[in-house]
């Protein structure tokens, strides 16, 4: 999740190394909500090493400190991150000119058009880039995903005064030109507003009081676009790296207010209300760090109970956030990122009559596990032909698991549109990274030719 206003916890997980133990990403974020975190601040003021990390894409470590690789997920961060504007900002979407489109001179006329047969294409959007990128999308892309104008303070930052016109001209775009929409998210431990879990008073909400503003709020939502968005992440990111739920334990921008007032029950009452609102909709959990064995599993025990109660759960969006490598550090989650872990949860998951979607997907150059520092950061010059072809080859493994179990999954979506318009990019730090198939100019690079070339 992005424009990422990323969590405290991804950002403990990317200055430190994270482990089961301790806390999961947020959204795709180790453990958090925004780069103002405490351990930041530590890692500024002291010039300190960073080391291994969490996240997909590293931290702001600014300062003289170093900066550490991410190792899985994004985190599309709480309010009033410093890594993007307080409403999800616009990410680099204003970069780099037209292009071509992306559109190659030989070869498939796009890349939603190779997949045709097989899934939906899509790619993540912010109030900006459905704009300046509008030729990329048309090109090649059949499915969009508002990054941050869908969530709960953005369209409720006020207690039922509901604002839908950013997310409106997202879901009219993609209307206009036959995209599908996903929702995305209704109900997530993050970027909510300050009244939400508020009595008013100072005290914390009554638990009847929350799962009232709960109901009201995804009823409203799902109701203003049904028939416009056919699949919504109705909870987002409720469990650990050790297949425990979120709960309310945790440190700030880690933890869950939802689990801490109304237990573990809040997940099934969202799902009912959603169904109540359009029981048309596909309705999908979403989290990251899929490839670990114990936070799959957890997942799937979670999954299989809803099921089991009768609750109307479709899919599970696997968010894939990853790396150009696995983290060979044994005590970072990224070393369990590979293709065949991956496809253990694909065929978990889909084992109890559920679709998978991949929800987020890019591959940052950055290794989990590996301190980068200023000196160290990659460049266009330093984004050799050969990190590019090792990118590609990334992309390619992957994508061969994704069309072997075509009879699964039901969409992909990239978390960006082109190199210049990416959650990876927008650290205080500078750092820049090149997660994606189109460069800054919008021109394919060798991993788009990887994942069209079967």
């Amino acid at each position: 999740m992005r424009k990422n206003l990323i969590s405290i916890g991804l950002l403990s997980c990317l200055l430190w190394s994270c482990t089961s133990s301790t806390s999961a990403p947020d959204d795709d974020a180790a453990t958090g909500a925004t780069t103002t975190s405490s351990a930041a601040s530590t890692a500024q003021t002291s010039g300190t090493s960073a080391s291994a990390g969490g996240g997909a894409g590293g931290s702001d470590a600014g300062g003289s400190g170093s900066t550490s690789a991410g190792g899985g997920e994004t985190n599309e961060g709480g309010g009033g991150g410093t890594d993007s504007a307080t409403s999800g900002g616009t990410g680099g979407a204003g970069a780099g000119g037209e292009g071509t489109g992306g559109m190659p001179d030989e070869g498939p006329k796009n890349l939603a058009e190779k997949y045709a047969s097989l899934f939906p294409i899509g790619a993540a959007v912010d109030s900006q880039s459905y704009m300046t990128h509008a030729a990329l999308l048309k090109a090649h892309f059949n499915s969009i995903t508002a990054e941050n104008e869908m969530k709960f303070e953005s369209l409720q930052r006020n207690e039922n005064s509901f604002t839908y016109d950013a997310a409106d001209r997202i879901v009219n775009f993609a209307v206009t030109n036959k995209m599908k929409v996903r929702g995305h998210a209704l109900v997530w431990h993050s970027q909510n507003p300050a009244w939400l879990f508020s009595n008013g008073s100072g005290g914390t909400v009554s638990r009847q009081t929350l799962l009232t503003r709960m109901k009201n709020h995804i009823s409203n939502v799902v109701r203003h676009f049904r028939g416009k968005v056919y699949a919504w992440d109705v909870v987002n990111e409720a469990m650990m790296e050790d297949g425990s739920y979120r709960t309310g334990n945790l440190a700030d921008g880690q933890r869950s207010r939802w689990h801490e007032i109304l237990g573990e029950s809040y997940i099934a009452e969202a799902f009912k209300a959603a169904h109540e609102a359009d029981p048309d909709a596909k309705l999908y959990y979403n989290d990251f760090y899929n490839y670990i064995p114990a936070k799959q599993q957890g997942i799937y025990n979670m999954l299989k109970g809803l099921l089991d109660q009768g609750v109307p759960v479709h899919g599970v969006g696997l968010q894939a956030h990853l790396n150009i490598e696995p983290s060979t550090v044994t005590t970072n989650q990224a070393v369990h990122q590979n293709v065949a872990n991956m496809g253990k949860a694909i065929e978990l998951y889909s084992s109890l009559g559920l679709d998978v979607q991949v929800t987020e997907l890019d591959i940052s150059l950055y290794i989990p596990g590996v301190t980068y520092n200023q000196s160290t950061f990659y460049t266009t010059a330093t984004f050799t032909d050969a990190l590019k072809a090792k990118q590609a080859a990334r992309y390619r493994e992957f994508f061969e698991l994704f069309r072997k179990h075509k009879s699964v999954i039901t969409g992909v979506t990239f978390w960006g549109i082109a190199d210049d318009n990416t959650w990876l990019s927008e650290f205080s730090s500078g750092r820049k990274d090149f997660p994606l198939l189109f460069d800054g100019n919008h021109n394919p690079k060798p991993a788009y030719d990887a994942v069209v070339g079967f």
